[in-house]
């Protein structure tokens, strides 16, 4: 993985309170819960607040750090 990701994976591993394995896994199995088991309810509301929202979730899928990890989980599919 390049730098940029490995930091953006322990960035987001710190803060959902998970090791940068268990959110690469869940992110590749779009297991949206195990990402947000650890987060506080107003996070998670949040979270799920763009998800409910179509044009919300298009703009975060479309942000420079979401297409990053697209082609991060891209690129590694087993």
């Amino acid at each position: 993985m390049s730098e940029n990701i490995n930091k953006l994976m322990s960035e987001l591993s710190k803060k959902l309170g998970l090791s940068a394995d268990e959110v690469s896994a869940a992110a590749k199995k779009g297991d949206v819960k195990e990402l947000l088991k650890n987060a506080d309810s107003e996070e998670a509301k949040q979270f799920n607040a763009v998800l409910a929202d179509p044009e919300k979730t298009k703009q975060v899928l479309n942000s420079p750090q979401a297409k990053a990890i697209i082609k991060l989980l891209e690129n590694n599919k087993s």
